[in-house]
């Protein structure tokens, strides 16, 4: 059906392996780049699917959901090569973002947003690496949630760049992501209260328009959360986190995927082609120098803000875009956000939160590694 173009593989019935369980009531969808049993695990290219044979698995996590009763509804599309961050894919469907439809859809889980915006599904999961999941629900008006590196197991997710892939989660409702979470999570969670909230300032300030300024200082006017405000974290740390992750995951995808798209030269969206134009080729002697300067980054960056903390900055450079333009600085912003938490590994959880001109634009809560919880808890004060 043409308002279910979307989903590249549906099942009817929906399938559910157990019956009962704490998630029976919950309906999934996996993006194509997840691992279903007897389906090819994609990456939105149907060249690279052709030359593939069908996953004799589930992805673990998604044997973890339906073991608790999910009903899974199908696999949906992703962007071309799934590391876009547009929602468009030259090979496949032409998607609408299903909140505003002259906006961006976001991706690369791009399909997956638009299931659970429409209530298709309840819970959808992708790979997050280059914002591939909290990009679309920050655009299409969801909560999206990354693990701290480590957090949920990676088996049976494509890999793209095994430095920051991690499994993303999105949903319409936080208590239901929370849930999905703590089921998923294969070790706890460091212990310990939620001591500030870190509100920084300066990059709401740098990057936002006018427009979407106004709307976030009157949300904040009213809100009762407790927070400090630092000035003192600007665009040139966001610049270091990007020039960090370009040069890895260029590096980690010509090792895993170069020599393939070298033979077959697949036709890739402009915005895609660019990208990979962009970060590919770089020598190994780059690439360690780099993973060194990742590590120093990330010690540098929590020391902007201390265990216990959580830190509150835009997701999105201001509300999503619409479709037929992209203004490059915005492009480049939006790169540079999404690497802050990959880089450093670092909990992310992105909240529904604005609406600018009708168009949705979320605000993310990040935490150290291993204090996933506390993004859960404040954004829950933030509800309350």
């Amino acid at each position: 059906m043409a308002e279910d173009n979307f989903l590249i593989n549906v099942y009817k019935p929906e399938r559910q392996d157990f019956p009962s369980g704490v998630l029976a009531r919950q309906r999934l969808v996996v993006s194509d780049n997840v691992g279903i049993q007897d389906m090819v695990t994609g990456i939105g290219i149907p060249a690279w699917a052709d030359g593939h044979e069908p996953a004799k698995n589930d992805a673990h996590v998604v044997s973890t959901l339906m073991h608790s009763g999910c009903r899974l509804i199908g696999k949906a599309q992703v962007d071309d090569f799934g590391t876009s961050i547009s929602g468009l894919n030259p090979f496949l469907a032409n998607l609408k973002n299903p909140v505003s439809p002259e906006s961006r859809l976001g991706g690369s889980s791009s399909g997956a947003a638009i299931a659970v915006a429409k209530g298709k599904a309840t819970i959808g999961i992708g790979n997050d690496c280059c914002g591939g999941v909290l990009i679309p629900a920050s655009y299409c008006g969801l909560y999206g949630y990354r693990p701290s590196q480590g957090m949920v197991d990676l088996r049976g997710i494509t890999p793209f760049s095994p430095s920051f892939d991690a499994v993303g989660f999105m949903t319409r409702h936080l208590p239901t992501l929370e849930q999905v979470a703590e089921k998923c999570w294969t070790k706890p969670p460091r212990a310990g209260r939620l001591k500030n909230i870190v509100n920084a300032s300066s990059l709401f300030h740098e990057l936002l328009s006018i427009e979407a300024l106004l709307e976030w200082e009157e949300k904040l006017s009213k809100s009762k959360i407790f927070r400090n405000d630092m000035p003192n974290l600007s665009k040139l740390t966001l610049t270091q986190a990007h020039n960090i992750h370009s040069v890895i995951l260029g590096r980690e995808i010509d090792l895993q995927y170069g020599q393939w798209l070298d033979v077959h030269k697949p036709k890739f969206s402009e915005e895609t082609e660019e990208h990979l134009k962009q970060i590919r080729g770089k020598s190994f002697k780059d690439f360690v120098e780099t993973k060194k300067k990742r590590e120093f980054f990330s010690d540098s960056l929590q020391g902007f803000f201390g265990s216990g903390e959580v830190l509150m900055i835009p997701t999105s450079p201001g509300q999503a875009p619409t479709e037929m333009f992209m203004d490059e600085t915005f492009l480049i912003n939006q790169r540079r956000l999404y690497a802050i938490a990959e880089v450093a590994g670092l909990a992310q959880l992105t909240l529904p939160i604005l609406m600018v001109d009708g168009t949705p634009m979320g605000v993310s809560l990040l935490a150290h590694p291993g204090e996933d919880r506390l993004v859960f808890e404040a954004a829950a004060r933030w509800y309350q």
